[in-house]
């Protein structure tokens, strides 16, 4: 028997986008009814419907009613009644099997979706030439912090605790995060900052522990004992000799079995915000030097269609293609977007969260490869489908790349008779939204692969199932043009911040990505 999966997967796709014919319509209930078991694929979509509007407040089963899935379905529905009416018979007919002979290999869809949780406590808001002792590289900017320890080998990190205290460790430093208004110092040194509402921040150490009742205060922990220096405000300190209070301009040091020592405060031994801000701007305008110098190699490059930097003063109307050889391709045309701040301070990006959102532009001709890089910060994966780059509508070597409202990073590829997927694993979760990430997808014809990328690193690699001519065409970044002229287009909009796009007609390599997401 024939396999029914090609032609479902994209007459699905259609559905859901609204731009299903009539004789596809007849063509996918045909086959719902033929195979029972591709209402499975109805129960995913289903359930992700659901998830999405458990967030926005509601709840809805896992197999809406008839009216449902017609307001999903957009005109489609309107058009063709009798399908949505049919659908939801078909999905229900797969509920009832799946419940009686649930598949093996997993747990059933939930009606309605758990609502998303974090055990974080706190937040990384900056470093400057942070070196972390942590297997997987550690913690990037903007990260969602949870228990756990931060061991900086070296450079500064700034942390903001839930609680609303906020601590620059000064590496090398060993400290563990214990809760929104608590923490350890094994060793290192530290500035906390604690306005009156986060009064009672808790940090531990070796020595003993010190309780803040909404102040400034540094702390130096060494092998050889501990000193706190108070700033300004109240600190209680808490040891072997009982309860001691230290106030403004007061420190205490503590060493081994020796006494207590009272000396005087003396801030210049730490790192404060206000140090953190100047050595910032420093490590951002050295970091801007290596990237603009890497960017005249990357300029340069015969295979590279269109670079867009998101710098100079037209950027928020237009961006100019910086790709020597990228005549052919033009400025994209932005549509809608704020100019905002990118990955580093002073660093030209545009912020998308609106559904006219978009940067227009075009690729001429065809290629055989294709390599797509971006630097994102994601806001909120709001929608089932979040475009980062986009052909218009469905056409046959259409390219689609966009984040899935579960975290994953999708390039679809418009094919006939299949529209074909290759899908990343998990790169985003309610902990890592907000921070910015380096995407990129690799299309290699030759090798017949192809591989996600976040932040350099492979994340997956599959085989090209169906080799087409790629036919970029008219595209836009942070949004989709289906091409007609309904007036009820499916949303797909990106709601975050971009600072960087390129395409290369070749296949880039590990190291070439590795070295994109670095910045030099």
């Amino acid at each position: 028997m024939p396999d029914p999966r090609p032609g479902f997967d994209e007459l699905l796709d259609r559905y859901l986008a609204g731009t299903l014919t009539e004789n596809g319509a007849a063509r996918l209930l045909s086959l719902l009814e033929s195979h029972p078991d591709l209402g499975a694929e109805l129960l995913d979509q289903f359930a992700v419907d659901a998830k999405l509007r458990d967030l926005a407040g509601g709840t809805a089963p896992v197999v809406p009613a008839a009216p449902t899935v017609a307001a999903r379905a957009g005109r489609t529905a309107r058009r063709l009644p009798w399908l949505v009416t049919g659908v939801a018979v078909a999905a229900s007919v797969a509920v009832a099997v799946f419940r009686i002979a649930p598949p093996t290999g997993g747990p059933l869809p939930v009606a309605a979706a758990e609502e998303p949780t974090t055990a974080a406590v706190a937040v990384l808001t900056r470093t400057v030439g942070a070196k972390w002792d942590h297997p997987t590289g550690g913690p990037t900017v903007g990260a969602a912090l949870e228990p756990g320890w931060l061991k900086l080998s070296g450079g500064l990190a700034e942390v903001e605790f839930f609680s609303g205290a906020r601590v620059v460790l000064e590496g090398p430093a060993e400290f563990r995060l214990v809760a929104a208004d608590e923490a350890f110092c094994k060793s290192g040194k530290l500035t906390a900052e604690v306005p009156p509402h986060a009064a009672g921040f808790r940090v531990g150490t070796p020595q003993g522990a010190l309780v803040d009742r909404g102040t400034a205060f540094g702390l130096s922990v060494t092998p050889g004992g501990a000193e706190v220096h108070v700033f300004q405000g109240k600190v209680e300190l808490h040891g072997a000799a009982g309860q001691r209070d230290l106030t403004t301009g007061e420190a205490m040091a503590v060493a081994g079995n020796a006494p207590e020592q009272r000396i005087p405060a003396d801030a210049t031994g730490f790192v404060t915000s206000p140090d953190l801000d100047r050595r910032e701007a420093t490590a951002a305008a050295q970091e801007r030097g290596r990237w603009a110098a890497a960017a005249k190699g990357w300029n340069a490059d015969p295979a590279l269609l269109v670079r867009f930097d998101f710098e100079g003063p037209n950027a928020g109307r237009s961006l100019a293609n910086a790709a020597t050889n990228g005549s052919a391709v033009g400025a994209g045309t932005v549509v809608g977007c704020e100019r905002a701040e990118g990955h580093w301070p002073g660093k030209g990006a545009l912020e998308f969260g609106r559904v006219a959102d978009r940067v227009r532009f075009a690729y001429p001709g065809e290629v055989r490869s294709l390599t797509l890089l971006a630097r994102v910060r994601v806001g909120g994966l709001d929608r089932t489908f979040n475009s980062l780059m986009m052909s218009d509508a469905f056409a046959p070597g259409a390219v689609h790349w966009q984040v899935l409202s579960d975290g994953r990073v999708r390039l679809g590829v418009a094919a006939r008779p299949r529209h074909t997927d290759y899908d990343s694993p998990r790169v985003f979760t309610p902990n890592t939204l907000g921070q910015w990430v380096h995407l990129a997808v690799v299309y290699d014809a030759d090798a017949r692969r192809v591989t996600h990328y976040a932040d350099g690193v492979p994340l997956s690699r599959a085989d090209v199932r169906a080799e087409v001519p790629l036919k970029p065409g008219r595209a836009e970044l942070g949004n989709w043009n289906a091409a007609t002229r309904s007036d009820n287009v499916p949303v797909r909009h990106f709601s975050g911040r971009m600072d960087e796009f390129a395409a290369y007609s070749r296949p880039l390599t590990d190291d070439e990505v590795r070295r994109h997401a670095a910045g030099h």
